[in-house]
């Protein structure tokens, strides 16, 4: 399958970010350096993490054909957007194609 869009998060704290690794970890996704990919069970995410600007990219670029990408994404912004909540972060995803 395509990649499906590329979701941008600003107000990406240090926090935040930490708790979206502890939430991908959740579902076997092991993030430990700020830019990177992994696969599981025929996903694959890719992320980049900008600590200065406080900004997350996070894109599942591949996934199996009964994984449609409006799921993926709800999945992932809703997972992110708990985790900037937790934190005092008041934002709306970014959504870019």
């Amino acid at each position: 399958m395509s990649a499906c869009a590329m979701l941008t998060y600003g107000g990406a704290t240090p926090a935040a970010w930490a708790c979206a690794k502890e939430k991908a970890a959740s579902f076997g996704v092991t993030i430990t350096t700020n830019t990177g990919s992994a696969t599981v069970h025929g996903f694959t995410v890719a992320w980049n993490y900008n600590p200065d600007a406080q900004t997350a990219s996070i894109q599942c670029t591949d996934s199996p054909f009964w994984a449609p990408c409006s799921v993926i994404n709800s999945k992932i912004n809703d997972q992110v957007e708990q985790c900037l909540q937790q934190n005092g972060v008041a934002q709306v995803s970014m959504i870019k194609a």
